[in-house]
C-alpha cells in the first residue's frame, strides 16, 4: 500500500461464535447487522478494532486490508503522532458488541505488570502482554456480577446458606460472625473466598455444597435474583465452583444506557444481555468458573481486588445524548449519542482517531478531498474509523440515529 487517503473508512468486522452467544431468533448481532442468523450458530461478539486475533478490515482502492497492518504502515496518519508514540503504533482500544444468552466465565483481568509476566510464562492462555480495563454499556439490558458485595451482605449469605460454611473450620467461621472490625472481617472473607475457590479440586465436597443449596431452593416461591441465577447456571454448567460466587459478588442489573466499568483485578461475569463493550486492546482473561475454557484459579486469587462495596453504575439516569462514560482507562473514552432528524455539525479532528458504531438510523459524513466535497453514509450496524489525518468533517442525519463514538482521551497536539 503506497498511499492512505484522508477520509472515513468503513470497517468490515469479524464475528466471534463463542458457545455462550445468542442463537436463531434471539441472535442480536445478525439483527443489528441485517444479516440472517445461521441455524443454531451462536453469535457472541462483534469485534471492531485492530486486535491481531480478529482485526477489522478497511477498503483502499477496492482492496480490503487488515486495520492493524494499515496502522503499522501509516501510524501517524491513522493514530496521530502522540498516540502512535504512546501506544507503539497500535490502536489502543477494542470495541465490541457482546450478546450473551448464558453466563460468561467468572473472571478478572491482570494489570499491565501482571499481564507482561503472564504472557511471558504462558503465551498460549495469555496471548498478549497488555492489561484489559473494560466498560460494558447495556443496549437493552445486562445482568452481571461484579466486585465483592459489602461484607455485611456476605455474612448474611453465610448464615442464610450454612452450606457455604463447610469450606472452613467452625472456629474460622465463628471468627467471621464475631468480627467487629470491618478490616478484620474483610481479611477473613478474603481467606474464605480463597478456600471456596480452591475447593474445585475436592469434587465430593463441592458437589455436596451445591446440591444442598439446590435442594433448599427447589420449590421456593420467592427466589432472589442471585438464587434464580444459581439455579439457571447450575442447569447449564452443573457442579461448578463459580456458582458460589453469586453469594459473594454484587449482582447488577443494567437498564439501557447504564454501564459498569471493571478495572484490573475486579471479579466479574456477564450473565445475560446485549451490550456495547470497550476495552484496552487485549484478550487477556483469567478465568475460574462457569466455563469450559482454561481455568487458572491460583492466578485469579492472586490478582483479585478484594474491595467490598456496592458496585457503581454509570449513567444511572439513563441519559441518551452526549453521555460521556468517564472511567480510569487511559486507552479509551466512549460517548453515546442520540440525534434527531436534521442534526448537522462540523468537527475539527486534530491528532486522534475516532471509531463510530451505529445502532440505529444512519449517519452521513462529509469532508473535502483534493478541493472536492465528498460524502458517505453509514447505516445501522455499520462502523467506521476517522483517521487522525482527516482534520475537518461534518456529521449529519435525516432520521433518528443512535451511535457510539470511541476516542483516546486527553490527546494533545503533536508539536
Amino acid at each position: 500500500m503506497e498511499k492512505l487517503y484522508a477520509k472515513p473508512y468503513k470497517l468490515y468486522n469479524k464475528i466471534q461464535n463463542y458457545e455462550w452467544g445468542t442463537k436463531n431468533g434471539n441472535a442480536f448481532i445478525p439483527n443489528l447487522l441485517g444479516i440472517p442468523a445461521e441455524p443454531d450458530l451462536p453469535y457472541a461478539e462483534l469485534w471492531v478494532g485492530a486486535h491481531p486475533k480478529a482485526p477489522s478490515e478497511i477498503k483502499i482502492d477496492g482492496t480490503l486490508y487488515p486495520l492493524d497492518k494499515i496502522i503499522e504502515q501509516f501510524p501517524t496518519e491513522m493514530l496521530g503522532q502522540y498516540a502512535a508514540e504512546k501506544y507503539d503504533n497500535k490502536l489502543p482500544f477494542l470495541l465490541k458488541v457482546l450478546s450473551a444468552a448464558k453466563a460468561l466465565s467468572i473472571q478478572t483481568h491482570p494489570n499491565k505488570e501482571q499481564a507482561v509476566k503472564l504472557h511471558a510464562a504462558d503465551p498460549v492462555n495469555y496471548p498478549d502482554d497488555n492489561h484489559k480495563p473494560e466498560i460494558a454499556i447495556a443496549l437493552d439490558s445486562l445482568t452481571a456480577i461484579a466486585g465483592f458485595r459489602p461484607v455485611d451482605e456476605i455474612v448474611v449469605n453465610l448464615k442464610k446458606y450454612p452450606e457455604l460454611q463447610e469450606f472452613a473450620s467452625k472456629e474460622f467461621i465463628d471468627k467471621i460472625f464475631e468480627a467487629k472490625d470491618k478490616l478484620e472481617l474483610s481479611i477473613k472473607l478474603n481467606m474464605l473466598y480463597s478456600m471456596v475457590m480452591n475447593s474445585s479440586s475436592d469434587k465430593e465436597k463441592l458437589s455436596s455444597v451445591i446440591d444442598g443449596i439446590i435442594k433448599k431452593l427447589t420449590g421456593k416461591d420467592d427466589l432472589t435474583l442471585e438464587e434464580k441465577q444459581f439455579i439457571k447456571q447450575h442447569e447449564l454448567y452443573g457442579t461448578d465452583v463459580g456458582l458460589l460466587s453469586f453469594f459473594f459478588f454484587n449482582i447488577v442489573q443494567l437498564k439501557p444506557g447504564q454501564a459498569i466499568f471493571t478495572g484490573a483485578g475486579t471479579p466479574h461475569a456477564y450473565i445475560e444481555g446485549n451490550i456495547i463493550e470497550c476495552m484496552a486492546n487485549s484478550d487477556n482473561v483469567v478465568r475460574a468458573g462457569l466455563t469450559n475454557k482454561f481455568k487458572d484459579v491460583n492466578t485469579l486469587l492472586e490478582i483479585l481486588d478484594y474491595s467490598f462495596a456496592e458496585y457503581d453504575v454509570l449513567n444511572k439516569e439513563q441519559k441518551e445524548d452526549g453521555v460521556n462514560y468517564i472511567t480510569k482507562a487511559e486507552e479509551f473514552e466512549v460517548t453515546a449519542y442520540t440525534k434527531e432528524p436534521g442534526y448537522s455539525r462540523d468537527f475539527s479532528n486534530i491528532n486522534k482517531p475516532l471509531v463510530i458504531l451505529l445502532t440505529e438510523g444512519s449517519l452521513k459524513v462529509k469532508w473535502m478531498e483534493d478541493g472536492k466535497e465528498c460524502t458517505e453514509s453509514f447505516s445501522k450496524g455499520e462502523s467506521f474509523i476517522i483517521p487522525a489525518m482527516l482534520h475537518e468533517y461534518t456529521l449529519s442525519c435525516d432520521k433518528t440515529t443512535k451511535y457510539f463514538l470511541v476516542k483516546i482521551p486527553y490527546i494533545r497536539r503533536a508539536k
